[in-house]
């Protein structure tokens, strides 16, 4: 059985996995074992991206289970606090009208937009909790790009256009969130 057990950690070693354990002595050794995740602050025009990113970010902290999120600043031995510094979308691909399908029949001259681009910049710090009160250890700043086709390509035409390319939007940033929150994760630990 012990043979077994140590063919299959090295076939997992030689694939690129490893076997994760809870604790993180790095951490330890700097004294941070919880983290206490403060309101994100919001400087766009996007209502409600804080707690997108909030939201993922909590959930990428507890899934590494690296350290403990905990509800209450004064149970933690370290705060992250950020901003969402910029969420939108612009046209990045525009098309004759004439060439829009499934009508076709628009004007070669105008032009409409087939594709837009979605940013989504956030800054986050990391404050450890000392006797004489807190110390920043960590900033960085992370910023993400991801496309998404208007909805003239979907073939929804109308009055629906705005609410479809708004739907697309959210979805594109729920996306960049939850991987932008995974490198954040990997930034803090690369800092111990």
């Amino acid at each position: 059985m012990r043979y077994l057990w140590l063919i299959f950690s090295l076939i997992l070693s030689s694939c690129g996995y490893g076997l994760q354990g809870s604790k993180n002595l790095l951490l330890e050794k700097e004294g941070i074992k919880t983290v206490y995740v403060e309101s994100l602050e919001n400087q766009t025009f996007k209502a409600g991206v804080e707690n997108l990113v909030y939201n993922e970010l909590v959930r990428a902290l507890m899934s590494h289970r690296t350290v403990r999120v905990v509800s209450k600043p004064e149970h933690a031995d370290a705060i992250i606090s950020g901003a969402v510094t910029q969420a939108d979308y612009s046209s990045v691909v525009q098309t004759p009208a004439s060439n829009i399908t499934p009508l076709g029949t628009g004007p070669a001259t105008r032009l409409v937009t087939t594709r837009y681009q979605v940013i989504l910049t956030c800054s986050f710090g990391l404050r450890k909790r000392t006797p004489s009160g807190e110390e920043g250890i960590w900033s960085s700043s992370f910023a993400r790009a991801k496309q998404f086709p208007a909805n003239n390509q979907l073939g929804a035409l109308g009055t629906t256009s705005a609410l479809i390319n708004e739907s697309e939007f959210d979805r594109a940033l729920q996306d960049l969130s939850a991987k932008m929150m995974g490198e954040v994760h990997e930034s803090m630990l690369g800092l111990f």
